[in-house]
């Protein structure tokens, strides 16, 4: 017969907070867990104890649970750069769930560049008019990074297809920090 103990699912919070890196081979297994608030607090557990693998975490940004890819995107944000820019633009295209392609948004606007234009620009037709509300907010906060570079066409197409969210001088000065003002 089984214990009450056994039918409860674990305390992952707990066992981050109380627990040290040793601990890390308790929390790894249960992001498979078939309860999405263990797989949610695997996750956080790992943040927490500054153990996170980005190659690991990957199959959780595709999670049928929203707050595990919450968690997940949080979890990552410091080592977004090592996750493939390509594997998370597939993510934000609009046959995935909404919260699928939030957490791929969230996590190519913080990598910024180029990368983090095109999504934005590309989510201008999402479905989701909150998730178009944020596009729209990134592409208007958008700079070029300092080793980008400079005078990409593209840059000044995807720009250009953001007209609608800038003044002719903004416009004309954005161009112009990437170098695709001609």
């Amino acid at each position: 017969m089984l214990s009450t103990a056994a039918l409860a699912p674990p305390d992952t919070h707990v066992l981050a907070e109380c627990g040290n890196r040793a601990d890390v081979g308790l929390l790894r297994p249960l992001l498979v867990h078939p309860a999405a608030g263990v797989r949610a607090g695997a996750v956080a557990g790992l943040r927490a104890l500054d153990c996170v693998d980005a190659k690991q975490l990957r199959p959780p940004l595709d999670d049928p649970a929203a707050g595990v890819i919450r968690e997940t995107a949080t979890a990552l944000l410091p080592l977004v750069k090592e996750l493939p820019a390509n594997w998370l633009l597939e993510r934000t295209g609009s046959e995935r769930p909404r919260h699928v392609r939030v957490g791929a948004f969230r996590l190519l606007d913080a990598r910024g560049g180029i990368v983090a234009l095109r999504v934005a620009v590309g989510l201008f037709e999402d479905p989701d008019m909150k998730l178009r509300t944020w596009a729209a907010q990134s592409v208007q906060r958008w700079h070029p990074s300092p080793d980008a570079q400079r005078g990409d066409a593209e840059v000044g197409e995807l720009l250009d297809r953001s007209r609608h969210l800038f003044s002719d001088h903004v416009l004309r000065r954005r161009k112009w920090e990437a170098g695709a003002d001609s």
